[in-house]
């Protein structure tokens, strides 16, 4: 039995005890009396109707026929029709329900945002669990959707997943739908597939939990945020910490603002407590990080190791807000620090933007075409630097020594790796090495404390990160960030349905 057929089951006996409590306090003895328990008896065996359409097991059968018999007899006896009621709310709650839940990825380098979720999805006996990619669509400058992109067979053929173009999403029939795009049609340079915006996904039989496909590092103080349209109609949304729900909280009431309309559709949607402090599965994927996990191709291999040993390996993340905010200044800093590795041979980088840099560049700042084009053949040119364009960020991750880059994912995920995380400085390249305290610096290391270029100078940075011992982070934890989400979401669709 499906865990939304139990909980339907379990309304429709609550409804038949009432009605047959009804009937126990009727006076037989007068006409009134004797229409009274027709008309009620009536909604009972509409509830035993009800309940025969739903799976249930024979022995279940039997109970509700003798229910229906007693019911139909002129000697009716309420207290026996209410140990049978008593005795069939027993039976169905001991049955052991079936949960069907749906993850609706759309970006395969986004997967890590879901991953342990579905993990932990898999390891329950009592769950049903899909995987269905969705396609997802470039924008043109009026909001048009133009190229489709279907990234379905990037998944891990083990993972089983299910063909959008094959099945609904109602015929596949969820009790929970996991989705990590937050946009839906709000979003000015993509769009996921119109059938999966979130507002249609929510019904009153299912819970739809948003959980965020980014991790922020928030004490950034140029850290922003914004709401996109699945924090709205979702029945519930993941953050990182009190910090980003917090934030939201504050976004949520600036729509109230904005209009009686949108006040009344934010209020419909919010259920109070739509706001989880769970953290992300994506802190799960860092902690299991292993260079053996992610094999080299010959080309990452040639340019990562020098004879026997690798390089000193770099990893700048460039964002799609980072060059927003920052134009030319972004580029000026990459070929700054590109200059540096080509005139170090003993050390390498890789290079990653963000995957939605090219269309960002392409649709709100043209103007830096030309420079990104020349900045990434500089890059490729380089027999110790990698452009590195994968779906899948952690071979980067694994593979590096340490970190640079400004907002973004990476930065708040890579300090929890045990290796240096450095917050760039967009104002200059200081090639020196000043006197600095490493003990000191590999306690922020080992505490998750991101380091300032602008504080230590890049020359002082990448001499500390060449002596660092890197020593693994500990991230044990009795369950993880995913096995809570899952746990935390089975939880919150019974308080839903059993309303």
């Amino acid at each position: 039995m499906r865990i939304s057929e139990k909980h339907s089951a379990l309304k429709h006996v609550n409804k038949a005890v009432e009605y047959n409590n009804m009937l126990i306090e009727i006076d037989f003895r007068n006409t009134t009396g004797v229409y009274l328990f027709k008309k009620i008896s009536k909604e009972v065996l509409k509830q035993v109707d009800e309940l025969l359409k739903l799976d249930l097991s024979n022995e279940l059968r039997i109970i509700l026929d003798e229910l229906r018999t007693m019911l139909s007899d002129d000697s009716f006896n309420g207290d026996e029709t209410s140990k049978i009621l008593v005795k069939l709310k027993e039976k169905i709650s001991e049955f052991s329900a079936k949960y069907r839940v749906l993850f609706l990825p759309y970006k395969y380098s986004m997967w890590d945002s879901l991953e342990s979720i579905h993990e932990a999805a898999q390891k329950d006996p009592e769950c049903e669990a899909y995987v269905m990619p969705i396609p997802y669509y470039d924008k043109d400058n009026n909001g048009n959707m133009t190229e489709m992109h279907d990234e379905s067979d990037l998944y891990p053929k083990d993972l089983d997943v299910v063909s959008w173009r094959e099945h609904t999403v109602d015929e596949i029939n969820p009790d929970i739908i996991f989705i990590h795009n937050p946009y839906d049609d709000g979003n000015l340079m993509t769009s996921i597939h119109p059938d999966y915006y979130t507002r249609k996904l929510v019904r009153d039989d299912r819970l739809v939990v948003y959980v965020p496909y980014y991790v922020s590092y928030t004490d950034d103080p140029d850290m922003m945020t914004s709401l996109g349209f699945a924090e709205m109609y979702a029945d519930y949304v993941i953050t990182q910490s009190e910090w980003y729900k917090d934030k939201y909280v504050k976004h949520l009431n600036e729509y109230r603002r904005q209009g009686e309309d949108i006040h009344s559709i934010v209020d419909y949607y919010d259920n109070g407590h739509k706001f989880a402090v769970l953290g992300n599965p994506k802190y799960d994927k860092v902690a299991t990080l292993a260079k053996k996990s992610y094999p080299l191709s010959d080309g990452w291999h040639d340019a990562l190791f020098c004879g026997a040993g690798q390089r000193l390996t770099l990893l700048l993340d460039t964002t799609v807000e980072l060059v927003l905010k920052q134009r030319e200044n972004v580029f000026e800093k990459i070929n700054a620090v590109i200059d540096v590795v080509e005139e170090r041979r003993d050390m390498a980088l890789i290079w990653r933007p963000h995957p939605l840099i090219e269309v960002t560049i392409s649709d709100m700042a043209p103007e830096l075409e030309e420079t990104y084009r020349r900045t990434i053949e500089r890059c490729r040119n380089l027999d110790n630097c990698i452009f590195d364009d994968t779906p899948d960020m952690h071979r980067a991750m694994a593979w590096s020594d340490c970190f640079f880059g400004k907002y973004g994912s990476m930065l708040e995920l890579y300090r929890h790796t045990g290796k240096p995380a450095v917050m760039l400085d967009l104002g200059g390249t200081d090639s020196s090495v000043r006197d600095y305290d490493e003990g000191a610096l590999s306690g922020k290391v080992h505490a998750g404390e991101v380091l300032r270029e602008e504080e230590l100078g890049m020359g002082t940075v990448l001499e500390f990160c060449r002596e660092y011992q890197y020593v693994p982070a500990d991230f044990e934890q009795k369950e993880t960030f995913g096995e809570r989400i899952y746990k935390f979401s089975k939880e919150a669709l019974v308080r839903k349905i059993s309303k």
